[in-house]
């Protein structure tokens, strides 16, 4: 009696059990949807803010700082009209101390250095003293009006120096008026930047071109150089945008940043992104615990499901990663396929099976193989290394260096190298004997295995290949050389005689080039004697 095998159910028709599942599990992916929206849009919102006001900030520092150069360029004016009167020199550093920026001190220098005035009254007992040389104090630089760097003012002060030059109708140097902005106490810096008030955790930091921050809401941060923050390189860049970054305290902010190009400063305003998505997420954490026991009830269930439809398949696709082993066809006949698709998979990984063995030998040579020269590559070497170790063979080797393959790249291109790289290649195997195993080690070094071969014809063979690459035409002008190191092995250890003939080759370069140089043979004694041709 015939039985008929009841027929197995196919993918279209799973696909529709599990598409009713998955209509309410989509639930759970709107939800998720939802959130991530809702996220990014908050995260794009909180980085335009921080932009916008960024650009505010370096916008209202720039047309500061120039107004207070303007203003020190009219008191120039009016010192250098007066011959630098003294009386005239004490009203205009009291006039710019009281006005404009908000410099915390004001004083004018003479050509030598000597601080002639300054404002306030307290720092009187200053005038007469020369000013310290060192930057940013050098007479020098305050022939033309400059933003010095923060620096350490002779009161221990670190502050910001705004300078402008004196000249006499002649153009004499006369000396500069300086204006002294200190970074940690109250004066135009704090002024122009700590007089900003934000809520839930944003701040405004600020930058010089050397990285160093000279405003801070921490006082004790100032004058700190700031490394490893991509905000800081762009803004110090000139460039002005908006930024999700891990600064250099490890925490995950929302940036915006600008330039301010006047005194080549970066303004930074920013938002720790946990204080700026505490909204969401705690909407979201509310709204998660209402939909949690549905859906871990339906994963559990699609879960179970989907386990049984895809053990054929997990089962075939072990097979598989498990390479094609000469049990294969054995394993796959194994696997129990109740379903039309994962049935059809196994009959055509039956009938692959044949065809990947026969094209395993190819790929395996591929693996082994240079693209460029199609020499052995280092896996290759280390396949022909086990196999005269396994046979006990002697062998010698020669390690092959391409001279000044740098200057070659760089004076002809890649292109040209890549040619050289081909050509030497070609000429090793000129000179290469059957059973010889010769391999491109990456870059310009080359290797060659010579079997059975002893170290003096080796020696030989090696500068028969120097001088054959010497004299062939391969660059449009001047000549390619070459550097062989040559070893021979016997018996001990394999990595010693690569270190030898790598050694080898090292003296012939040290000893000019376009050469070979051998070490003595490494035999069971372990010990080395060193010649060279």
């Amino acid at each position: 009696m015939h039985i008929r095998r009841p027929s197995r159910i196919n993918l279209r028709q799973l696909i529709l059990v599990l598409s009713i599942f998955s209509m309410l599990v989509m639930l759970v992916a709107g939800l998720a949807g939802t959130y991530q929206a809702q996220r990014q849009q908050l995260i794009d919102e909180v980085l335009s803010t921080n932009e916008a006001f960024a650009a505010k900030l370096a916008a209202t520092a720039s047309d500061l700082l120039r107004q207070a150069q303007h203003g020190m360029a009219y008191s120039a004016d009016i010192i250098e009209k007066s011959g630098m009167t003294p009386t005239v020199l004490q009203a205009e550093v009291e006039r710019l101390r009281q006005q404009g920026i908000g410099f915390n001190v004001v004083s004018i220098t003479d050509e030598h250095g000597v601080l002639q005035v300054v404002s306030p009254g307290a720092l009187r007992f200053l005038k007469g003293h020369r000013v310290d040389t060192d930057e940013p104090l050098s007479v020098s630089r305050h022939q033309v009006p400059a933003i010095s760097k923060p620096f350490i003012t002779v009161l221990g002060d670190l502050a910001v120096l705004m300078t402008h030059p004196l000249y006499a109708p002649d153009m004499r140097y006369l000396g500069y008026i300086a204006g002294a902005l200190y970074l940690k106490t109250d004066g135009g810096v704090s002024r122009l930047f700590g007089q900003q008030y934000f809520h839930d955790e944003t701040y405004v930091y600020v930058v010089d071109s050397s990285r160093r921050l000279i405003y801070h809401p921490q006082p004790d941060r100032i004058g700190q150089s700031i490394l490893g923050n991509p905000v800081i390189d762009a803004v110090l860049q000139g460039r002005s945008g908006r930024q999700r970054l891990v600064n250099s305290q490890g925490i995950d902010m929302l940036a915006g940043y600008a330039h301010v190009p006047v005194a080549d400063w970066g303004v930074v305003v920013q938002r720790p992104t946990s204080v700026a998505l505490r909204p969401v997420d705690d909407l979201m954490w509310r709204v998660s615990w209402r939909v949690l026991v549905p859906a871990m009830a339906l994963l559990v269930l699609l879960w179970l499901l989907s386990r049984w439809i895809s053990r054929p398949l997990r089962q075939l696709a072990l097979i598989v990663r498990d390479g094609y082993g000469e049990n294969l066809a054995q394993r796959i006949g194994q696997v129990s396929c109740w379903y039309f698709e994962a049935q059809q998979l196994k009959r055509a990984l039956l009938l692959g099976a044949g065809a990947v063995r026969s094209q395993f030998g190819l790929l395996l040579d591929a693996a082994h193989t240079d693209p460029l020269t199609g020499l052995g590559n280092r896996r290759a070497l280390d396949v022909a290394l086990r196999t005269s170790r396994t046979l006990g063979r002697s062998f010698a080797v020669m390690a092959l260096d391409i001279d000044f393959f740098k200057r070659i790249n760089d004076h002809y291109g890649h292109d040209v190298g890549d040619r050289v790289i081909r050509r030497v290649g070609e000429l090793m195997r000129g000179h290469a004997r059957q059973g010889d195993s010769l391999f491109r080690m990456g870059g310009e070094e080359f290797l060659i295995l010579l079997p059975g071969m002893g170290l003096e014809v080796a020696v030989s063979v090696a500068e028969r290949l120097r001088a054959s690459v010497e004299q062939a035409s391969i660059l449009p002008e001047g000549a390619v050389t070459v550097s062989i190191g040559v070893a021979a092995w016997t018996r001990g250890d394999m990595d010693a005689v690569l270190k030898a003939a790598d050694q080898a080759l090292y003296r012939a370069k040290e000893a000019g080039r376009n050469r070979v140089a051998r070490d003595g043979e490494f035999g069971e004694s372990g010990r080395l004697s060193r010649g060279e041709i």
